[in-house]
């Protein structure tokens, strides 16, 4: 069966970057182009978009906007990080708030506002994340981005833990929300688990986690997908795979057309004449009706999307032709 293009939602475990994950993918299909659409931290967990073959073309047209997180909050203590994995810098005592104040303080955050990138995030100055800084000691300043924040719902709370589901948009950093949920309490804090269930048409529900994939790719029944799917050592016997041809299958009922992925941009059909045309940099189609001036549509074949076009005052402008 072929992948490609499309894309294939992985949930994400915890200890492993979301470039491992993209390794497993690759090396699990046989697909040499994979890219993911936006990175989770290692402790993270959750929804990890990935396009195959030429839907990498298409990721920067996704409509990822709203993004929805499960943050697990722990008070007394804040980290250089702003996570788990992290020295501790400061402690204070547990909030003295009961979950009505709790609510109270959730509230506040609601709407449009500023936020400053943490030092530990992959957010570039002069070409290196801020990371790469951070470990060094250097402390370099950039400045605040406007999110916007549509939900923040209790979800549990003991007086040193808060489970919070947060609404939000892209770009926004629960572990800087976790830090000030905590203080606005009267308390330090740290992000301590998160887990990703939306991002943009993409939900939890459709993706494939690693125990089911290391499952569909051992050709050994029994063993765990870390044995499975995780990189050996050069002296360690790796563990049989089954055919690519199999995977690929059992897989694809989890795969996503870039069609429907792309669902929110409006479509112009031609001809398999004129889409060869198209590629070849013939005329492109009028924008279809719904298109806004400013806006991009798809100019699709059947189920083939031939490339993006933006509509104009002047006409149809070619953004990217595939």
């Amino acid at each position: 069966m072929n992948l490609t293009p499309s894309f294939l939602v992985v949930d994400k475990p915890p200890g492993i970057t979301s470039h491992d994950v993209v390794d497993v993918i690759r090396a699990v299909t046989g697909v040499r182009k994979v890219g993911h659409t936006g990175t989770l931290d290692p402790f993270a967990t959750g929804v990890l978009p990935l396009a195959l073959g030429h839907a990498t073309k298409l990721i920067q047209f996704l409509d990822e906007s709203v993004k929805i997180y499960e943050a697990l909050i722990r008070f007394g203590s804040a980290t250089d990080t702003g996570d788990p994995t992290g020295e501790v810098i400061e402690e204070r005592p547990l909030p003295d708030a009961d979950e009505a104040r709790v609510d109270e303080v959730l509230a506040t955050f609601l709407g449009d506002s500023l936020q400053t990138p943490p030092a530990y995030s992959a957010v570039k100055h002069k070409g290196k994340p801020l990371y790469h800084y951070a470990r060094k000691g250097v402390d370099v300043q950039v400045e605040a981005r406007p999110i916007t924040i549509t939900g923040m719902e209790r979800l549990a709370y003991d007086g040193q833990t808060l489970s919070v589901r947060i609404t939000c948009s892209r770009g926004t950093y629960a572990r800087v929300l976790a830090q000030d949920i905590a203080d606005a309490l009267g308390s330090a804090g740290h992000l301590e688990q998160l887990a990703r269930t939306r991002s943009g048409p993409f939900v939890l529900e459709d993706a494939v986690d690693f125990p089911t994939l290391g499952a569909l790719v051992s050709a050994d029944p029994g063993r765990t997908w870390q044995e499975v799917l995780l990189k050996r050592g050069r002296k360690e016997e790796r563990v049989p795979w089954r055919p690519r041809d199999d995977v690929r299958a059992a897989l694809g009922d989890r795969i996503r057309s870039p069609l429907d992925a792309l669902s929110h941009l409006p479509l112009a059909e031609v001809s398999g004449t004129d889409a060869g045309r198209i590629r070849k940099g013939g005329d492109l189609p009028a924008a279809p009706a719904g298109a806004v001036v400013g806006g991009r549509y798809l100019i699709v074949c059947g189920a083939e999307i031939i490339g993006v076009a933006e509509h104009t005052a002047r006409g149809p402008k070619p953004v990217k032709v595939l």
